[in-house]
């Protein structure tokens, strides 16, 4: 049965960053797990860290996270691991991240190691694989005139909705700039400054998949 709408919220949810078991989060000490589903058997990312070749890790903090110091922060990773042993978390993962800037540079309004994190944990769960798929299938669940919105919370998503949207034969892209949050909501919920949200509307039902 098509839908009037789809929504997709992709940020990772306040209750996975606030509790220290699930490992997405540097402010309290936790396993290095990452994994949206800890039931499964996926890979940790103590073990992505350790398995990973220095130029490969190096590349996927780069590409994922958009860190300018990913050489040198891949070089220290694999010089202190192996982080798979159960004995140091998140906290020590950010604080040999950190120990990578200059010590200007490690105590501002964004922690030194974000950007690392946000890139293991998009490699862990294979975010932008699941979205690419999102964007592919959900067109067809929508009815003529339906429309698909979606929230994103950094660049790497936000450049892949954009771009989807656009070359998507079966929508119309609604507003040409994303919606973004105003001031006061910045300020009551500082996590929404970085959200972006994007609209499409659904055409003609006859329309097959963009390739």
């Amino acid at each position: 049965q098509p839908v009037v709408a789809v929504l997709a919220d992709l940020g990772v949810s306040s209750h996975q960053l606030d509790v220290p078991e699930r490992g997405f989060s540097f402010r309290a000490d936790g396993p290095l797990d990452m994994r949206m589903n800890t039931e499964g058997d996926g890979e940790t990312a103590a073990a992505l860290i350790d398995r990973l070749e220095e130029n490969a890790l190096a590349d996927l903090l780069f590409h994922y996270g958009e860190e300018r110091l990913s050489r040198r922060i891949a070089r220290r990773l694999k010089t202190e691991g192996p982080w798979d042993d159960g004995e140091r978390g998140t906290a020590a993962l950010a604080y040999a991240i950190a120990g990578c800037y200059p010590p200007k540079q490690r105590h501002g309004r964004i922690h030194a190691a974000t950007r690392s994190f946000q890139a293991l944990r998009i490699a862990v769960n294979d975010e932008l694989g699941v979205l690419e798929t999102l964007l592919n299938d959900a067109p067809n669940w929508l009815e003529p005139g339906g429309r698909i919105a979606v929230i994103s919370f950094h660049s790497l998503e936000d450049r892949l909705v954009k771009n989807r949207f656009k070359a998507d034969e079966r929508l119309r892209v609604i507003s040409r700039k994303p919606l973004i949050a105003s001031e006061q909501e910045a300020e009551a919920n500082p996590r929404a400054r970085s959200a972006k949200l994007r609209v499409a509307q659904r055409l003609s039902a006859e329309l097959e998949p963009a390739q």
